[in-house]
């Protein structure tokens, strides 16, 4: 029979074994899980709908062998808590979570992804349009060298620990092809203390991180480098010397001081004219004592 897995299959636990003589043997049938065994499958199902957080969906898109040499699977959940209002990273999940998807809500802190072990298990995260301003409580942490997909585009990031980032990638077990990263959309500060450090961590990861062009600027009037991306500025765009603002105040305070000694001069030009067309000494010397 063509058993249908991606429907509910609480019926599968109502069945008498003694009477159904093959029921483990029985198989789905087409996507998500063909030639799965349906009982392990209807397991898996029913445990997702009870460690399912309230206000999510939750999902069973694959499973895999435990190990090349098992036949045991491994379910990969995916957890949907997108536009729901959270403010904070949902506390529990199903056990062996793949896959937590966040975007759209008013999260600020991290710190459950390193301290809360049941995101150890989480590869991929979706973050994006949050209102997360900060990284920095992920450095050092298990989940940040061991993540495939983070994205987090669309927040209120201004900077990040590249060290830390750096290191992690470098020490992430997905390394290379299976690690991807999106950043974009998020209101970078461009200096000479941070960008260039950053830009260099940009270019380093530039096949992992997916949106490395919308990765730009915040935006600042009157500044050249608003809203560019950073992997297309200049050192010297971001890191003006300290002598160049000087010459610019010297030429100020030059001008200012031309400009003065030019209106004396014709104000004494001025005077000279008044006294020899009208024999009067200017109004100012009549005054002084």
């Amino acid at each position: 029979n063509r058993w249908n897995c991606s429907m509910d299959l609480d019926w599968v636990f109502n069945l008498n074994q003694s009477i159904v003589k093959d029921l483990q043997n029985l198989t789905c049938f087409g996507n998500p899980h063909p030639k799965k065994p349906l009982l392990a499958i209807a397991s898996f199902m029913k445990d997702i709908k009870q460690q399912c957080p309230s206000n999510c969906v939750c999902s069973l898109p694959k499973v895999v062998p435990k190990n090349i040499e098992s036949d045991q699977l491994e379910p990969h959940i995916e957890v949907n808590c997108s536009y729901r209002g959270l403010t904070e990273l949902p506390l529990n999940l199903p056990t062996k979570t793949k896959i937590i998807r966040l975007e759209g809500n008013e999260l600020e802190d991290l710190k459950p992804l390193r301290n809360n072990p049941i995101y150890r298990q989480s590869l991929e995260l979706y973050l994006d349009n949050n209102k997360v301003n900060s990284i920095e409580e992920l450095e050092g942490s298990y989940w940040l060298k061991h993540f495939r997909v983070f994205s987090i585009s669309g927040n209120k990031l201004t900077e990040i620990p590249t060290y830390a980032l750096d290191n992690a990638l470098e020490q992430n077990i997905n390394m290379p092809n299976a690690v991807r990263m999106s950043l974009g959309g998020n209101p970078w500060r461009c200096d000479c203390v941070f960008t260039p450090v950053f830009q260099e961590m940009l270019q380093k990861f530039a096949f992992q991180i997916q949106d490395i062009r919308e990765v730009k600027c915040s935006y600042v009037e009157g500044d050249e480098n608003s809203l560019l991306p950073i992997i297309e500025l200049s050192r010297s765009s971001v890191c003006r010397s300290p002598t160049e603002y000087s010459v610019r105040a010297l030429d100020l305070l030059n001008a200012v001081l031309a400009s003065l000694i030019l209106l004396i001069l014709g104000k004494l030009a001025y005077d000279y004219y008044y006294f020899k067309k009208t024999g009067r000494l200017p109004w100012i010397v009549t005054k002084m004592p």
